[in-house]
């Protein structure tokens, strides 16, 4: 184990120049909730009932209208590693000599096959296509991340902050007073918000009466994917020594928990389904507070060797996002562990069969880590 540990950085760091770590640590952590971490909380909870484990389980869901829970970080952290991971993957494209044109169309390529990869899983090849999810999670991050990579591509310096900055406000305008338009009379941030106005627009089609997980928000995904973009850049910083970069993202945490807290006061709640700009900023000064202890941690400390499940997860995050969709793991564990399920109590049954489909999944991941096989998206198909 310890030779496979060895032999993926070496593969990591070989494939892409000064990746920092923690960037894949973070990614692994938050896949690992995807892929079963959340439910084995929740099972756990079941099987040892008490205040705090209930309190914790009711993180592993998304929260009520105008509130926050953990499980509410995943999607925007996603998108903020997403972003952070572009400075860097920018810089090797850039040495290999690749045009500004060139690596526009790569970003353009991997947003169309995020977008058309997130419709396929969500119904486009069953042809019904009125219940087709086009703003699927894949489309978003391609969507959300390709905006922000081609605003750092064609804007520099103070311009692509300018840009940064007017598509966030102008997010949030939108969110704040067109609904006085078109919803005159109703809370803007309520059952009048206009992204249902917005989804209305798009054929018909509103998922609910507060337009959760609707187009509009997509919008709101580039600034969370530029903020990563912004923690990248930092991290990427060579005339910064590792604890200025530290200091850094600390100081972009706290102030972006200070903006939520004004934008807040103008009445813009934190609410997930509509992407709120609210919820982007508290999202965001979570996502560079994590960023900050895990790179603390791993590149500056130096304590690397717990964070090699992680690490697995992280390398080919994608991979198993995808897997989970065209391979049915409850049932491969059931038939592993379904034995072991049987003996102990019903609670516990679920606890065994959720770690045993984690365990199958880490297990997949960890042979392709130790093969060196990274599976992603590239921007371009030799590169």
């Amino acid at each position: 184990m310890r030779d496979d540990m060895k032999k993926g950085n070496e593969a990591i760091t070989s494939s892409c120049p000064q990746r920092v770590l923690s960037i894949d640590v973070l990614r692994g952590y938050t896949m690992f909730w995807l892929i079963g971490g959340a439910g084995l909380i929740m099972a756990m909870a079941k099987a040892l009932p008490s205040s705090f484990s209930n309190a914790l389980s009711a993180q592993m869901t998304h929260a009520p209208w105008g509130a926050f829970h953990h499980h509410d970080l995943i999607f925007p952290m996603f998108l903020f590693l997403a972003g952070a991971s572009w400075p860097f993957s920018l810089a090797v494209r850039r040495k290999r000599g690749m045009s500004t044109l060139r690596i526009a169309l790569g970003v353009l390529r991997r947003f169309l096959i995020l977008f058309v990869l997130g419709a396929v899983l969500f119904g486009l090849l069953g042809f019904d296509f009125a219940h087709v999810r086009f703003n699927s999670i894949l489309g978003r991050i391609g969507f959300g991340w390709g905006v922000a990579a081609l605003g750092t591509l064609f804007f520099k310096g103070r311009w692509n902050w300018l840009f940064a900055a007017v598509v966030f406000f102008g997010y949030w305008a939108a969110q704040q007073f067109l609904p006085l338009i078109f919803s005159p009379g109703q809370n803007p941030w309520g059952a009048g918000n206009f992204q249902s106005v917005f989804d209305g627009w798009l054929g018909g089609r509103v998922p609910d009466k507060y337009g959760a997980e609707g187009f509009f928000q997509a919008f709101g995904c580039i600034s969370s994917a530029y903020l990563g973009v912004f923690a990248g850049g930092i991290l990427k910083r060579q005339d910064y020594n590792p604890k200025f970069r530290l200091l850094m993202l600390l100081i972009w945490s706290a102030a972006l928990a200070v903006g939520a807290l004004i934008v807040w006061l103008t009445g813009c709640r934190c609410i997930k389904s509509i992407w709120s700009p609210t919820y982007i900023l508290v999202s965001g000064s979570l996502s560079f507070l994590l960023l900050g202890a895990v790179y603390w941690i791993v590149d500056i400390c130096g304590w690397i060797r717990w964070s090699f499940f992680f690490r697995v997860i992280g390398a080919n995050a994608i991979t198993i996002y995808l897997l989970q969709w065209a391979w049915n793991f409850p049932a491969f564990s059931r038939k592993v562990f379904g034995g072991l399920a049987g003996l102990a109590p019903e609670a516990w049954s679920a606890v065994i069969l959720i770690s045993g489909g984690i365990l199958l999944k880490w297990l997949l991941l960890w042979y392709l880590y130790r093969r060196k096989i990274f599976i992603r998206i590239s921007l371009l198909s030799h590169s």
